[in-house]
């Protein structure tokens, strides 16, 4: 028990420390990207950078907006974050310590239960800006997720089975690219990030928070970055660990060379394009099974 203890903990101080530098990777890649210098004072090219930057963060003061409610107001990040850690204990390891049953099932619940902390956090801290934020990001949710989901099925259909545990080889084109255009939906990053459309709404939903609040939300969301770059690659390259940097690589060109989509057109791209993908691929693997 105490070495299972151990083994958690362990995985959770290299998920943050890894949060630490990937952030650290994408700014410098978005400065390589923009022909400009990224982070390069602090220490050797900047490494210590993100360190810094979390402390700068934390002493911030956290101001609690006057109508808001105050203790779910505070306690919302926290299970952002919560949450975010959950998702890294369905995938398959070298050792299956935290593998299990039905583990896939319990993936689908994470996240459709982590659009109502974005919800939440909008609502409880009762700001304009706030409020349209999470609206927003609740509605781009309901767009996406009943594809990813159908996709999701299509990888239980196939394999006859309801959890990751083991790492799978899908390797088919037809079926990753529109897995990475809802992966992109799910991280809220560009060209779908309309949930922080930070050029129309001062950072959507979380525009009210600040301090440890803040960070909770922003480790959780990078967090879920890197996570969904590991889920990539165990479902259709065999966990290959360079395939992971890739995986990260690419997201982070993609946000620093496509503009925004209009929201109209995320929209429909999603009822109408890639659902019908996902209900035809559905049948296709249904089909094969009998």
């Amino acid at each position: 028990m105490v070495v299972l203890l151990l083994q958690v903990v362990l995985v959770m101080l290299f998920i943050v420390q890894a949060i630490a530098f990937v952030t650290l990777y994408e700014r410098h890649l978005l400065g390589g990207s923009q022909q400009r210098i990224g982070p390069n004072k602090v220490s050797f090219m900047g490494l210590v950078q993100a360190i810094f930057d979390g402390v700068k963060l934390l002493k911030k003061e956290q101001m609690t907006p006057l109508n808001s409610a105050e203790t779910s107001f505070i306690l919302v990040p926290g299970v952002f974050f919560i949450v975010m850690y959950l998702e890294w204990f369905v995938l398959p390891y070298f050792y299956d310590f935290m593998t299990f049953e039905y583990s896939l099932l319990f993936f689908l619940c994470l996240i459709g239960f982590s659009v109502y902390t974005t919800l939440i956090s909008g609502a409880v801290s009762k700001s304009k800006y706030g409020m349209v934020g999470a609206i927003r990001a609740s509605s781009q949710s309901i767009s996406y997720e009943i594809a990813f989901s159908l996709y999701l099925l299509v990888i239980i259909v196939h394999y006859s089975m309801f959890c990751f545990c083991e790492f799978f080889n899908l390797g088919l084109l037809v079926v990753y690219l529109p897995f990475l255009f809802m992966v992109l939906a799910e991280l809220n990053r560009a060209p779908f990030d309309f949930a922080e459309g930070e050029s129309e709404l001062v950072s959507g939903y979380n525009v009210e928070y600040s301090s440890v609040a803040f960070v909770l939300l922003f480790l959780g969301e990078y967090g879920a970055l890197l996570f969904f770059s590991t889920l990539t690659s165990v479902l259709f390259f065999d966990f290959s660990f360079l395939f992971i940097y890739v995986m990260f690589s690419g997201l982070v060109f993609i946000r620093s060379a496509y503009p925004r989509f209009r929201y109209d057109l995320m929209m429909s791209f999603f009822w109408f394009k890639l659902l019908p993908v996902s209900l035809i691929l559905l049948g296709y693997f249904v089909v094969l099974l009998l």
